[in-house]
């Protein structure tokens, strides 16, 4: 069996949390130093984004070495598949655990030897590991998406890692600008990068299943500072009206207006019958500030997809593993930071320059002087310092390479009709 050399191991970050203090992983090796568990256990938060070029040469050397692994997994039968519907935790003493270690034997995340049936602090760092390096909450408990994501067999991953070798290939000719950004919608990260080198990161939201982000390269030209929102006609008719309908109050509170038309005049909705057909034919502009869906600042890169990346009110959608909640647009955690990185300090816009006018107010364009180009990607697999990632194929892109069973946009949420 491969187990990458100690200079190969992966080290994971990510904020502070009760159960956690390290990890490092290989192509699935775990080395996991747990801290003692608390009487009731808090909710991890999910990992800074990686510094290290996802789409690079060593990249895609990583990946093709990552597919001749997998390609002996299968070709020697594959692993074992854990019974549906259940719940294994450190301390479990059964046939069941022994089906995990080995499982997780042949993936690389354990070292084997040790009590077979034991769940002991090895097995329990082995499965936080795991469910790292597979954009799971390291809660070392398996049951639920764990479990599901556990039996995926060994073939379907080795297409997955297939697929998106193909995608990297494709990809990786058209990075030679100096400067880029890559946003990963499977991962829900952003990286800006330089050289070669990764300068800047941040956690993303991503479009919902109903309404995924595409593929798309475009170009950052602008940041706009406090901008205006004008509701897409589609997000209109689907969700603002029929907010509307049962919430009169609603344009108001979120500081909505209603125009005849693009340019048109102002109609008071008040005298508006939002249950006939011409309330669909009206133009919805929201007001900047707070409230407003962009947030304070939104990257101006003209597509012909129409989405864009920008700011959020809601900051708490950060702290979610999975982050698929939008119409399609991508919302950016440090926002400040990427405009920083896109502007490059022209014309004094340094990171407190930005923040004090976003402080001060008022709407604001700022033309990028070197337009940074900008890729949304959807790499479901990489390799990071020689260890496989994976990520749930949230799209469907991967010809159901895994679907975790869980839609996040379902979750009880404030109303919005955000992109």
């Amino acid at each position: 069996m491969f187990f990458p050399t100690s200079e190969s191991l992966m080290r994971l970050s990510w904020n502070a949390s009760a159960t956690i203090k390290s990890v490092a992983v290989g192509f699935g090796l775990a080395l996991l130093v747990a801290a003692p568990a608390y009487a009731q256990r808090q909710r991890i938060p999910p990992p800074e984004p990686s510094s290290e070029p996802w789409v690079s040469p060593a990249g895609l050397d990583g990946l093709q070495s990552a597919v001749g692994f997998y390609q002996r997994i299968v070709s020697a039968g594959g692993w074992p598949r854990l019974p549906d519907r259940i719940t294994l935790r450190p301390g479990d003493s059964d046939a069941n655990v022994a089906i995990l270690r080995r499982r997780l034997e042949l993936s690389g995340d354990i070292r084997p030897g040790g009590d077979a049936y034991a769940f002991d602090s090895k097995l329990e760092a082995a499965v936080k590991s795991y469910q790292l390096r597979n954009g799971l909450e390291p809660t070392g408990i398996v049951y639920g998406i764990t479990q599901r994501s556990l039996n995926v067999p060994a073939d379907t991953r080795l297409r997955q890692l297939q697929l998106n070798l193909g995608r990297m290939q494709q990809l990786l000719p058209k990075l030679n600008a100096p400067r880029y950004i890559l946003m990963n919608s499977a991962s829900f990260e952003l990286q800006g990068i330089s050289g070669g080198r990764v300068e800047v990161v941040s956690r993303t939201i991503a479009g919902k299943r109903a309404t995924p982000t595409p593929v798309v390269s475009a170009t950052v030209q602008a940041i706009n500072l406090y901008p205006y929102w004008y509701v897409p006609g589609t997000i209109a008719k689907a969700a603002l009206v029929p907010q509307v309908r049962k919430d009169p109050s609603y344009l108001y509170r979120e500081r909505i207006r209603v125009f005849s038309s693009f340019g048109g005049e102002e109609i008071d909705p008040a005298l508006v019958n939002w249950w006939g057909p011409e309330a669909d034919r009206y133009v919805f502009r929201q007001d900047p500030g707070p409230q407003n869906a962009l947030g304070l600042l939104r990257f101006d890169m003209p597509n012909k997809h129409i989405v864009y990346m920008h700011d959020t009110p809601m900051k708490n959608l950060f702290g979610f593993f999975e982050r698929a909640y939008s119409a399609g647009c991508v919302r950016l955690e440090n926002f400040v930071g990427v405009a920083e990185w896109v502007l490059a300090g022209q014309d004094g816009w340094t990171r407190d320059a930005i923040e004090a006018a976003l402080a001060q107010g008022g709407a604001k364009t700022i033309k990028a002087a070197r337009p940074v180009p900008v890729h949304f990607i959807y790499l479901t697999a990489w390799v990071q310092n020689g260890a496989v990632l994976f990520r749930n194929d949230l799209y469907n892109r991967d010809e159901s390479a895994f679907d975790g069973g869980e839609d996040v946009a379902a979750r009880a949420m404030p109303t919005t009709i955000a992109p």
